[in-house]
């Protein structure tokens, strides 16, 4: 069967391209399949670099040629545009029903992420696409130094208060001190990192993270209540720090959030407790 040849991470170009019916552009279809990645939270397994048009994968641009050439499951036209030529993606007939072969096989909660971010940028051309990319995404040194200061200070003052509410008995206290050290050594490592896809990736999802827990923060503050029981707060947070530890591992950045050394905030015993915690149940599933 043709689509159990297809490379796993090729269910997300294809399923793009069947949604929208057509995509003008390589540029585009390099652009959405970067966010259904980063923002989506989607572990496509296509690596982005910095090229001349912001991140630009390698890989992708592979399986398309495969796709289009070799397998025929897009058709792939040269359409000359008011300016410059420009290709233009359809899916053959083959191609809508090998990638719903695939579906088959793809998690609805997944499915249901790529399908937000289509819906949020599939109607905006190649331009605007590329403009926000590049805004948001390829990060220069003058401006990750200042991001890098606003994050760490908001970091130093997340710890100080969990570190203060810390519960023997909260394994979700363990977590939250876990998942802020873990940012803390990434922005640190991020400094030595050249590649400003790279870094703009981590510190958008760092941000990101960061805002949710500082409203978990809030959250608890006010209600006093344990962190479990803002469940779909706490889920996404969740949710966030896997997306930033698979990322930082397939990069090369730093390990695994489950291999990092926490040593330097908690004591032998509380590391045994996070090790025996985490070693029995996911992020996620902490919530319940």
């Amino acid at each position: 069967m043709l689509s159990e040849k297809i490379p796993k991470r090729g269910w997300i170009p294809l399923y793009v391209l069947l949604v929208l019916g057509k995509i003008p552009t390589a540029t585009k279809l390099q652009k959405l399949v970067f966010l259904i990645q980063t923002e989506g939270r989607v572990d496509g397994g296509y690596l982005f670099h910095k090229k001349h048009y912001g991140p630009y994968s390698e890989d992708l641009d592979v399986d398309v040629n495969a796709f289009s050439n070799s397998l025929h499951l897009m058709e792939t036209q040269l359409v000359e545009g008011l300016s410059h030529q420009y290709y233009l993606y359809k899916p053959t007939n083959l191609g809508k029903e090998t990638t719903n072969e695939i579906l088959k096989t793809i998690p609805e909660d997944v499915k249901k992420r790529v399908d937000n971010i289509i819906g949020k940028y599939g109607e905006k051309n190649y331009q605007e696409l590329l403009e926000y990319v590049y805004e948001n995404y390829v990060i220069n040194e003058t401006t990750f130094d200042q991001l890098y200061l606003e994050l760490s200070d908001d970091l130093f003052s997340l710890e100080s208060i969990w570190k203060e509410w810390y519960k023997d008995d909260c394994p979700s206290t363990l977590f939250v001190l876990a998942m802020i050290d873990y940012q803390s050594k990434v922005l640190a490592k991020l400094r030595s990192i050249e590649e400003p896809v790279f870094r703009g990736v981590c510190v958008s999802s760092i941000s990101e993270l960061t805002a949710k827990l500082i409203t978990l923060t809030s959250n608890c503050k006010s209600s006093k209540e344990c962190p479990l029981s803002f469940k779909p707060l706490f889920y996404e947070v969740s949710d966030q720090i896997n997306f930033l530890s698979n990322y930082c591992c397939k990069q090369g950045i730093i390990g695994d959030f489950f291999d990092v050394d926490f040593s330097d905030f908690l004591g032998e015993g509380e590391l045994e407790r996070l090790e025996k915690e985490l070693a029995k149940t996911s992020p996620a599933e902490l919530i319940y």
